[in-house]
């Protein structure tokens, strides 16, 4: 009986021993991983925005590819920092309870993080083949640190699990279904929004109004003040709109120019020479804030956790902006600089660059940006100075702002400038994505906060 009691003892002070073990190892691993996965997600976080460009999406399901994959990796990574970060489940629309990770294994969150990355960017992208080298460097990296092999594998599979079970939920979001609707029948008046010129393409999108919203509760929670009444009258409001913008194309500085052109961020931009048509893939408005989003990160030494936070806000702000601004513009139809000027005033008149093609108001690129900008604003701090490098692969120099909100403001102009915009149209997206930011930020919690008056950041 005796050698029972001191065998039963034994094995309570192993177990103990081990769960003190387990206890210190996970938590010296997860405090590494904090310091040294920040450049994971970065990389991560390029590779999306490289490899969407390629594929060429429109700027409104973009936004698709850098929402679902950091959804994915915050919530598989989260569980090593569980009195720091909640789970996203409950707060965003449909996300039911993430899968957990097994209490009696050591994970690297890194890795954790890296798998649900692969696991959802596989899903969504078609050539998510170009990470894979990337995705085997980040593993080996990993593993000639010398972090067990049997610890990376469980950290694999976890994150595999949380990515499929994102993945589950993504499908679900409504997209699947617009992609079999009918050809879209726009609607047709003199003061309706109709292809534009040189290709005169079909209207983009016309049913991502009603994509499922991720923290919103319909795409009309946030109306915006809608358009200016058409009038083709001399002297009427709607056609001095017009004249505002037509004069100004006439008159540009060079400083002007250089703004419109710097914010196209059209995702497939076409060039024409006679009959030869040939186009150039370029970063979309949502992928210039994504990268925006990584410029501050490093710049602020962010850890791995407060990098993913602040990409997934971003990312689920723009989401739910885009939905707002699309159900805007195919409620509203309105008419494009280039049609009226054209129709109006010069028949000879171009804008900048190519007109996007869907209607006018409101502006996406306003809305997103806005929505982007005030969101880091909450973030990652109030006049934070950056350099923009975004488009220097384009042939651009960097740009200086002395805030995220100066930025998106620059981006209100440079619409106007480009001539595809009236102005009641960028400054109500800008008025509506800030609203919609603070909204999200109120309502969806993910790091523990300070405590910090926001009261006057959505003004």
């Amino acid at each position: 009986m005796k050698k029972i009691k001191n065998l039963v003892a034994l094995l309570l002070v192993g177990l103990f021993a081990y769960s003190s073990l387990f206890a210190i190892n996970q938590d010296s691993l997860s405090k590494a991983n904090l310091i040294s996965g920040a450049r994971i997600i970065n990389d991560w976080n390029r590779m999306i925005i490289e490899i969407t460009m390629l594929d060429g999406f429109s700027p409104a399901v973009s936004k698709r590819n850098c929402n679902y994959p950091n959804i994915a990796a915050y919530e598989a990574a989260r569980f090593g920092y569980p009195n720091q970060y909640k789970s996203l489940a409950g707060q965003l629309t449909d996300l039911k309870e993430t899968p957990k990770p097994n209490p009696n294994q050591i994970y690297d969150w890194r890795v954790c993080a890296i798998q649900a990355y692969r696991t959802v960017v596989n899903k969504l992208l078609y050539r998510a083949f170009n990470a894979d080298s990337m995705y085997k460097s980040q593993l080996a990296e990993i593993a000639q640190e010398g972090i067990p092999q049997d610890v990376i594998e469980h950290s694999k599979e976890f994150g595999e699990t949380v990515g499929k079970h994102i993945i589950v939920w993504m499908v679900a979001d409504g997209h699947t279904k617009i992609q079999g609707r009918p050809r879209f029948n726009f609607p047709r008046g003199e003061d309706k929004w109709e292809p534009t010129p040189p290709d005169f393409p079909d209207p983009l999108d016309p049913y991502f109004r009603y994509m499922r919203c991720m923290v919103m509760d319909s795409a009309t929670q946030f109306r915006p003040l809608g358009p200016l009444p058409f009038s083709k009258e001399k002297g009427s409001p709607f056609y001095e709109q017009n004249m505002q913008v037509y004069i100004l194309s006439k008159s540009l500085t060079k400083e002007q120019e250089l703004i419109g052109r710097y914010w196209d961020d059209s995702p497939i931009k076409n060039f024409h020479q006679g009959h030869f048509v040939f186009n150039q893939r370029q970063i979309s408005p949502g992928g210039h804030w994504m990268n925006i989003t990584g410029i501050a990160c490093k710049q602020l030494n962010k850890n791995m956790m407060e990098t993913i936070e602040a990409y997934t806000y971003v990312a689920i702000c723009m989401w739910d902006g885009f939905i707002n601004c699309w159900d805007e513009k195919y409620r509203s139809n309105v008419i494009r600089p280039v049609t009226y000027i054209n129709r109006y005033i010069d028949s000879t008149w171009k804008p900048i660059f190519d007109t996007p093609p869907f209607p006018e108001h409101t502006s996406g690129h306003s809305t997103v940006s806005a929505c982007a900008a005030q969101i880091l604003t909450l973030v990652l701090g109030d006049n934070v100075p950056f350099v923009d490098d975004t488009e220097v692969i384009f042939g651009f120099h960097k740009r200086n702002f002395i805030s995220f909100l100066e930025a998106a403001q620059e981006v209100n102009v440079s619409r106007i400038y480009a001539g595809i915009h009236y102005p009641r149209a960028c400054y109500e997206g800008n008025r509506v994505g800030k609203v919609i930011s603070k909204y999200i930020y109120d309502k969806l919690i993910m790091g523990v906060r300070t405590n910090k008056d926001t009261s006057n950041m959505n003004k």
